[in-house]
């Protein structure tokens, strides 16, 4: 009787801690739901798509806004969003798993995998493209906008083909889209198959990913997301047009939060690398020089006390905004996407994250150009100039306030061809960061703008006593004072 009873109550206590558990976590759900609305709202996005995924499920996926404002078609969790740089990581199972089989050497040439890509002056290996201290250039003006579209990898590789490398392979880093292409090329190359193709079965399918696919400009994708932007004004506009078929690895896909959540759950229950494997591409990167650097093998790596708190990677591609985060320790992924490219749009992904492994309950800041431009439009810079203040007087808080954000509307006014009251909100602006090399370049640029070579000059001298190596400083200095 006693061991019935036992049972009995073992069961009682388990429904009871099962109930409180869902219950606990619907409350958590609600707590999320409401940060993405008030997120939209406070922003001023078309929308946001995220999701959390806890010890191996997806506990929470929401999406809010709009993702086709013209047409008025509201954001689902099953609209697809280009991913932008977030296509990388994926790009790096995909040459480690080639890796693991013995069909690519991480340490040798890569040239070894592209005999038809021109011989440089120095080697650069895979190892190097991946963690981007090859030397391979980025975008230049028009590339990252490119309307050209590739037919093949290496039709986009002749881009770069006779490019001379910007420094010896291994001796710095340097973030390059275009340096994955030649990563996908090589994974054609081994593998004997369109890299399309082998993500798909390699990759998408192990993982579960039924959605994500490449962004083909010319294709009907059903569900894809528009891409916006915001102007001088702080007006949301369409994002130009692009054709990603230059950076297909580099940030060429579509994707949704449920995808991304899956792909996270595959590398953490090794579905994809074999754990050794995981952990090596999760090591620091180093430098010839001995330098650590926080970026593996295709992730950004964000370390407390020397240990590895979370791995990820952000993205910002043309129209969309994105980020993957997740926790090796705690075995939590969230991730956002945001079908706007914007200045301050915050990292909610990380939010997301922080609220569910705490009892913390963050709230979106306001973008300070946006609060400004509207008081500018109706007003006038005298009272924008008032708003400045009171915000930085009283409501700190409510904003990610800093010298380039103070900066940004000035952009934004000059932009708009509203040079003198740019200088005049500059003005107030050097007041609340005096000591800011940031703002005083700024006004003396301003002033440049405006003919004012001698006030342009005072300025560009106050920024050298705060920083005297910049070159472009100094020698505006010099131009200017033989005047």
């Amino acid at each position: 009787m006693n061991l019935i009873l036992s049972k009995i109550f073992s069961v009682i206590i388990l429904f009871f801690v099962l109930n409180n558990t869902a219950f606990a976590q619907e409350n958590r759900n609600k707590i999320f739901d409401e940060y993405l609305n008030q997120y939209i709202q406070i922003k001023n996005v078309p929308s946001i798509s995220a999701g959390l995924l806890r010890n191996d499920k997806i506990i929470w996926l929401k999406s809010a806004g709009i993702a086709d404002i013209e047409n008025n078609v509201p954001a689902s969790t099953s609209s697809l969003y280009r991913i932008a740089s977030i296509s990388k990581p994926i790009t790096a199972v995909a040459v480690l798993q080639l890796w693991e089989r013995g069909l690519i050497s991480l340490d040798t040439d890569a040239r070894a995998y592209l005999p038809n890509f021109p011989v440089k002056k120095y080697k650069f290996t895979v190892r190097q493209l991946l963690n981007h201290t090859s030397g391979i250039r980025n975008y230049r003006e028009g590339e990252f906008d490119s309307k050209k579209f590739y037919a093949s990898m290496n039709d986009a590789l002749k881009l770069l083909a006779y490019d001379s490398l910007m420094f010896e392979p291994g001796t710095k880093y340097a973030y390059t889209t275009l340096g994955y292409t030649l990563l996908a090329a090589i994974v054609e190359k081994v593998s004997k198959t369109s890299f399309e193709d082998y993500l798909k079965n390699n990759v998408f399918i192990p993982a579960g990913m039924q959605s994500t696919v490449v962004d083909k400009q010319r294709e009907i994708i059903l569900n894809r997301a528009k891409g916006y932007e915001k102007n001088a004004e702080r007006k949301i506009v369409n994002a130009p047009l692009a054709d990603l078929s230059i950076k297909v690895a580099g940030g060429g896909y579509l994707s949704t939060p449920n995808d991304l959540l899956l792909f996270a759950k595959a590398l953490l229950e090794n579905k994809l690398l074999k754990q050794s494997t995981l952990e090596m591409m999760l090591r620091k990167s180093k430098l010839k020089s001995g330098k650590d650097l926080d970026y593996g093998l295709g992730f950004s790596l964000t370390f407390e006390n020397d240990s590895l708190k979370y791995f990820s990677h952000n993205g910002a591609g043309t129209g969309f905004s994105s980020m993957l985060l997740i926790d090796p320790k705690l075995k939590i992924a969230s991730v956002h996407l945001i079908n706007i490219r914007d200045r301050n749009l915050g990292e909610p992904a990380k939010d997301i994250l922080e609220m569910s492994i705490s009892d913390s309950i963050i709230k979106p800041t306001k973008t300070l150009s946006d609060v400004l431009m509207k008081s500018y439009s109706s007003a006038g810079i005298d009272s924008t100039n008032k708003m400045l203040n009171h915000i930085y007087s009283n409501e700190q808080t409510e904003y990610t306030l800093n010298e380039n954000e103070a900066v940004f509307f000035a952009d934004d006014l000059i932009e708009l061809k509203k040079i003198p009251d740019a200088i005049t909100y500059l003005k107030d602006v050097i007041k609340l960061y005096p000591k800011s090399f940031r703002v005083m370049t700024a006004l003396a640029d301003t002033y440049l703008k405006d003919n004012n070579s001698g006030l342009a000059l005072k300025y560009y001298r106050l920024a050298s006593q705060i920083d005297n190596t910049n070159s472009r400083v100094n020698n505006l200095i010099k131009k200017l004072s033989s005047k």
